[in-house]
C-alpha cells in the first residue's frame, strides 16, 4: 500500500524518536496484552458454547478496550505523580507511551503486520479446490467487489445530498476511498465455525476463495481512488478519472500478480540449485524471508506490496516448498501460521485500544448519523454483490446442463467423441450455489484487519481522517460482535450441510486437465523442482506408497534395517517431493490453526 496521501495535521506518534525507555515500556506493556489475550483465548476455546456467541477476535477488542480505559483514565494522573518532580522527563515519557498504545502508525500496520496474515493465506489455500471454485470466487471478488464499492459510494452520496448525514459532508471521491476500504471481508470468524461443523467444502472455499482475492483488489481499489481525493480537478470529467482509475488498477493487480509468482519461481530456482537441506537453520531462515521481501520491492516499484505477497504464497508453496527438506517443511509452515496470528490479534488489540485513543469518549470526529447509514448501507452494498453475481453463475451452469443433456443423447445414439468433455460438463453443472449458500455468502462480509488498516492511511485532504478512521473501527466491532456471534444460529437457521466427510467428497473430484495444469506439470515443475523428472520416471505413486508401508511395518518389528545415509536422504526427499509422507492437510485447513 502505497503512502502519498499520509498528509495529517497531527502527525501520529511512530515511535522514531523514543528513548529507550519508552520503547521497553510501550513493549512491555502491549506484549502482555498480547499474553493476556492467548491465556484468556485458551479459555474461550475450552467453553464451546461460549466461543460459538464470542469470537476469538471479539474477546481480543475486549481485552484492548479495557486496557484503552484504563489507560486513558490512568495516565493523566501519572504524568504529575511524586516521581516527576525526581525525573522531569517522566512524565513526558509516559505520555508518549500511551500515545503510542493508543495509536498505531500506519507504516508499521502495512509495513509489518498486514503482509504475513495476507501471506499466509495464500500459502494455506487448497489449490484443487480453489480452482474448482475460480469461476464464482473471480466474479464475488472483482466484479462484485466494485459493483460493492460503487452501490455503497452512491447511496452515501445521494444521503449526503439528501442532508441525512449531519454536519459531515464528505466529497464523493472520499466515499470512493470508503467504499473499498470498508468492502474488505475478513470472515475468520465464520470460517472458524465451518472448520469446526464441516460444512459443505463448496461454500467454505467460496468465503474463504473470495476473502482472499477480495483483500487485494481492495487495497489497489483504494490506493487508486486516493490518487483522486483533492486532485478531482486534475481530470477532465468523471470519464477521464474512471479510464485513469482502471488503468491504474489493471496494471498495479496484474504487476503485482506476476512479481508474486516470479517471486516463488525464484526462490524455487534458489533452493534448487543451492541445495540447503543439510542446514535446516540457514534453509528455513532464507526461506521465510519470502514473507516480506517480495512485499518490499513491490512497494518500492510503487506496485501493490498486498497483492504481490499473496500469490507469492500460492506459488512458494506450490515450488518453492517441494526443494525444502520435510524438516524445513514443517518448520516454515508452523512459523508461518505463528506469525500470521500473533500479526492478526495484534491488529484487534490495537483496534480495541484506540477506542480511548480517537476521542469517541467525547464525540470528536465522529458522526452518528453517518455511521447508521454506513452500516446499512454496507449491507445493501454486500447484497448487490453477491446476489447478482450468483444469478450469472448459476445461469451458466443451467447453460452447461443443458449441454450436457445434448451430449448424452449424442452418447445414447452411439457417439462416443464428447466422453470427455460430458464427464467436465457434468462437474460444472453440479457446482451451482444454491440461495441458502448465497445467504451465508451475504451474510458473511465481516470487517476486519485489513479495513481498519486501510482506515489508519486514508487521505486526509479534506480533513476527515479521524471521522472515517473512527467510523469503520465501529463497523468492524459491529459486524465482529453481532454478525460473528450469529453465525452458526444463522447457518443453523440456513440448514447447509454439515459433517461432510472430507475423503468422499475429494474421491468425487476429478481434476480434469487444462492449459495450466499441462504447463505446470510438463514445463514449470520439471525446470524448477529438484530433480523432478527424475523422481517421476523412477518411482511411480505405487512404488512409493509401497515403500512407505514397508518403512512403517519395519518401524514396528524388533529386527533393525540397515541403510546407509545416502540411501536414507534418497528415500525422504522422494517422499518429501510426493507429498506422500507428510500427514494430508484437511481441506479446511486455512493457516489459522495448528490442529489440522
Amino acid at each position: 500500500m502505497k503512502m502519498r496521501h499520509r498528509n495529517l495535521d497531527e502527525e501520529e506518534e511512530d515511535g522514531s524518536d523514543w528513548n529507550e525507555r519508552e520503547f521497553n515500556g510501550f513493549f512491555l506493556i502491549f506484549t502482555s496484552l498480547l499474553a493476556v489475550v492467548f491465556v484468556l483465548g485458551k479459555f474461550l476455546h475450552d467453553r464451546p458454547r461460549l466461543q460459538s456467541a464470542l469470537p476469538e477476535a471479539g474477546l481480543t477488542v475486549i481485552v484492548g478496550v479495557a486496557a484503552s480505559a484504563i489507560i486513558w483514565l490512568v495516565a493523566p494522573h501519572l504524568y504529575d505523580a511524586d516521581l516527576v518532580v525526581n525525573d522531569p522527563k517522566y512524565g513526558s515519557d509516559i505520555r508518549d507511551i500511551a500515545n503510542g498504545l493508543l495509536s498505531f502508525s500506519p507504516t508499521f500496520f502495512f509495513g509489518i503486520l498486514i503482509p504475513p496474515i495476507i501471506f499466509n493465506s495464500g500459502y494455506h489455500i487448497n489449490k484443487r479446490l480453489f480452482f474448482r471454485h475460480i469461476k464464482p470466487i473471480l466474479l464475488y471478488s472483482t466484479a462484485g467487489t466494485f459493483i460493492n464499492i460503487i452501490v455503497m459510494a452512491v447511496l452515501l452520496n445521494a444521503l449526503v445530498k439528501a442532508d441525512l448525514t449531519g454536519e459531515f459532508k464528505p466529497h464523493f471521491s472520499e466515499l470512493l476511498v470508503f467504499g473499498s476500504l470498508i468492502a474488505s471481508t475478513d470472515p475468520v470468524a465464520i470460517l472458524a465455525v465451518f472448520q469446526k461443523k464441516r460444512v459443505d467444502p463448496q461454500l467454505f472455499y467460496l468465503i474463504f476463495g473470495e476473502s482472499v482475492l477480495n483483500d487485494g483488489v481492495c487495497l489497489v481499489l483504494f490506493d487508486a481512488f486516493s490518487m483522486i481525493v483533492g486532485g478531482e480537478g486534475n481530470f477532465n470529467g468523471p470519464v477521464d478519472a474512471a479510464w485513469s482509475i482502471l488503468a491504474d488498477f489493471l496494471i498495479s493487480f496484474t504487476g503485482s500478480m506476476c512479481l508474486g509468482v516470479a517471486s516463488g519461481l525464484g526462490v524455487a530456482l534458489v533452493l534448487k540449485f543451492v541445495d540447503m537441506r543439510q542446514c535446516r537453520l540457514l534453509e528455513t531462515s532464507f526461506y521465510v524471508l519470502v514473507m516480506y521481501l517480495p512485499f518490499f520491492a513491490a512497494e518500492t516499484i510503487r506496485l501493490s506490496g498486498i497483492v504481490t505477497i499473496l500469490f507469492t504464497g500460492i506459488s512458494a508453496q506450490h515450488y518453492a516448498a517441494r526443494n525444502l527438506s520435510m524438516g524445513a517443511q514443517d518448520d516454515t509452515d508452523v512459523f508461518f501460521r505463528i506469525i500470521s496470528h500473533i500479526a492478526e490479534v495484534a491488529i484487534f488489540l490495537e483496534l480495541g485500544l484506540t477506542v480511548f485513543g480517537l476521542g469517541l469518549t467525547s464525540f470528536e470526529d465522529f458522526c452518528i448519523e453517518f455511521f447508521l447509514w454506513s452500516l446499512l448501507v454496507c449491507l445493501v452494498g454486500r447484497a448487490c454483490s453477491i446476489y447478482p453475481m450468483t444469478f450469472l453463475f448459476n445461469l451458466s451452469c443451467n447453460h452447461t446442463k443443458g449441454n450436457q443433456n445434448m451430449m448424452d443423447e449424442l452418447d445414447a445414439e452411439g457417439s462416443l467423441a464428447y466422453t470427455t468433455l460430458n464427464d467436465q460438463t457434468a462437474e460444472s453443472s453440479d457446482m451451482s450455489i444454491s440461495y441458502n449458500k448465497a445467504h451465508m455468502l451475504w451474510f458473511s462480509g465481516l470487517r476486519g484487519a485489513v479495513s481498519y488498516a486501510c482506515a489508519k492511511n486514508f487521505p486526509d485532504d479534506y480533513g476527515n481522517h479521524f471521522y472515517f478512521v473512527n467510523i469503520t473501527m465501529l463497523i468492524v466491532l459491529v459486524t465482529v460482535f453481532v454478525m460473528g456471534g450469529l453465525n452458526e444460529p444463522f447457518l443453523n437457521f440456513l440448514r447447509i450441510e454439515t459433517g461432510v466427510d472430507e475423503k468422499e467428497y475429494m474421491g468425487k473430484y476429478k481434476e480434469p486437465d487444462n492449459l495450466f495444469r499441462i504447463l505446470d506439470r510438463g514445463y514449470i515443475r520439471p525446470r524448477v523442482i529438484r530433480d523432478y523428472k527424475k523422481r517421476k520416471s523412477s518411482y511411480n505413486t505405487e512404488q512409493i506408497k509401497h515403500r512407505i508401508s514397508e518403512s512403517v511395518m519395519n518401524l514396528t518389528r524388533s529386527d533393525s534395517v540397515e541403510v546407509t545415509l545416502d540411501e536414507h536422504r534418497q528415500l525422504l526427499n522422494i517422499l518429501a517431493a510426493n507429498s506422500l509422507y507428510c500427514k494430508r492437510k484437511s481441506i479446511y485447513d486455512y493457516g489459522a490453526s495448528l490442529n489440522e
